[in-house]
């Protein structure tokens, strides 16, 4: 297959060809716009019912909050929640919980927005967490992706290799799956790690400003929580799937 023509563009033929593998996204974006207790957000004090407090490890220390997502400010995406909130939690060690699967992601349909300022805190420096501050108010614009080279059908298609240098960069800048994000292709600084087919619950990846970062996973490193697709229809948050790694 001709992936460029003359002028260094892709080809009709490969971006119709390359075009099924076009799946939907919500690209997220953080800021220091003031949030409330029930807004979409990375950091700060999550929202939880009256009955309910931030988990604890075994010791009794509380587990990291990592973020929320109220579906109701987010662009609708076909096979996730439209209503309601999903919050993320992860135990405060080392590994940010990953090598003993130590994290919680809970759901709660039902949620009363509130207008109460969650104040912004800054970094901590007693605390070792991949969130620096906050919070960061969460925003969404839905986009479209394709199939990028770290993903585990990436050999079911016919994609330009390293051996066609202009081809093969162009492709990584096209299917670039990195930022924040809920839904699509999910980005690895090393490799793909599933080992079944599974939805994209929340992706964070290392944020920032020219100022200064927002969230921080090890060196240049990202986090990614992995939902079947049958539980996230019927809204069973039990078996999500947690990772992370770094360069």
């Amino acid at each position: 297959m001709q992936f460029l023509d003359a002028n260094k563009q892709w080809t009709p033929e490969f971006m119709q060809y390359i075009e099924q593998t076009a799946k939907p996204s919500v690209k997220l974006t953080l800021s220091k716009e003031p949030a409330t207790i029930t807004d979409s957000k990375v950091g700060g004090t999550p929202w939880l019912p009256p009955q309910l407090s931030i988990p604890q490890d075994e010791d009794g220390r509380d587990y990291l909050f990592i973020a929320q997502i109220n579906w109701a400010q987010m662009p609708p995406l076909e096979g996730y929640p439209t209503s309601g909130l999903t919050s993320f939690f992860v135990k405060q060690d080392d590994t940010f919980g990953l090598l003993d699967q130590a994290f919680h992601v809970w759901h709660f349909p039902d949620v009363i927005d509130s207008e109460q300022i969650d104040p912004y805190q800054p970094e901590d420096p007693e605390l070792y967490s991949p969130v620096l501050g906050g919070p960061y108010k969460l925003t969404g614009m839905l986009e479209k992706q394709l199939i990028p080279y770290k993903n585990h059908r990436a050999d079911q298609y016919q994609l330009p290799t390293d051996q066609d240098e202009v081809a093969y960069s162009k492709y990584w800048d096209l299917t670039d799956a990195s930022g924040s994000r809920i839904g699509g292709y999910p980005y690895f600084s090393q490799d793909d790690v599933r080992e079944e087919e599974m939805e994209l619950l929340f992706q964070l990846d290392m944020e920032g400003d020219h100022k200064s970062y927002y969230v921080s996973w090890g060196d240049s490193g990202v986090a990614n929580f992995f939902i079947r697709k049958q539980d996230l229809l019927r809204l069973d948050f039990s078996q999500v799937f947690y990772t992370w790694d770094c360069l």
